[in-house]
């Protein structure tokens, strides 16, 4: 420890304030050297380099550097640092590389998203008229910053009909309106003649396209029906 106007010749710079010590999280003493349980948040440079100050000497008592440096200032060399290394070259390229895809990923991402999802419990009603009914949950999503205007169609066995709730008397293709960068859910009935049904699991594709700029987005599922 260091008191107030001793000498600093023959003695350390370090004045054994312990300051280090209280403001490591880890509760290391760096002055023990680099220890497998520091987490590099520098703050005990802050408080060494805060204690320097006010004692009147250099800050940097306590800092990073490469064990080739260490080696070479314990020798009495001058230590060296080189700006362009292999790894610094390496590291600069996959984040280029990384940026790129990032960029090409955001620059050319579809601005619509659509899921389609057939209801399982029950998978199908029989009605009536011996038709039979299957009910979608739709969603589509508007990834671009304005509002926008889709055109639902659908492709079905021959002689289908569709409801869609609360759009009650829309016929195909049925205009969609979602908010921009908004996610609009959509309840659709699909009932098909029972002389078109040939086999139980027959294909179905609902197809949204924006009216404006003619971008499409499908989604192929399944009709369900009983087996004949």
């Amino acid at each position: 420890p260091h008191k107030k106007g001793q000498w600093w010749d023959g003695r350390g710079h370090c004045i054994d304030c312990n300051q280090c010590v209280a403001a490591c999280p880890m509760g290391i003493d760096i002055r023990d050297g680099d220890q497998l349980e520091c987490i590099n948040c520098a703050l005990c440079i802050d408080a060494c380099d805060d204690v320097m100050k006010r004692v009147g000497l250099p800050t940097g008592l306590i800092g990073y550097d490469s064990p080739q440096n260490i080696q070479c200032r314990a020798e009495g060399r001058p230590s060296t640092r080189r700006l362009i290394r292999p790894r610094v070259v390496l590291y600069t390229a996959i984040l280029a590389i990384v940026g790129g895809i990032m960029l090409y990923g955001l620059a050319t991402r579809a601005t619509i998203d659509l899921n389609v999802l057939r209801d399982r419990n029950p998978t199908h009603v029989r009605l009536a008229d011996g038709s039979v009914r299957n009910a979608y949950t739709v969603k589509v999503m508007n990834r671009a910053g304005a509002a926008r205007t889709f055109a639902m169609r659908i492709e079905a066995p021959t002689g289908f009909s569709v409801r869609v709730i609360g759009m009650d008397g829309a016929t195909l293709p049925v205009a969609v309106q979602v908010p921009p960068d908004r996610l609009r859910t959509l309840r659709v009935l699909v009932t098909v003649p029972d002389a078109s049904l040939t086999r139980p699991s027959m294909p179905v594709s609902f197809i949204f396209t924006d009216a404006a700029s003619g971008e499409s987005r499908r989604n192929d599922t399944v009709f369900l029906s009983e087996e004949k």
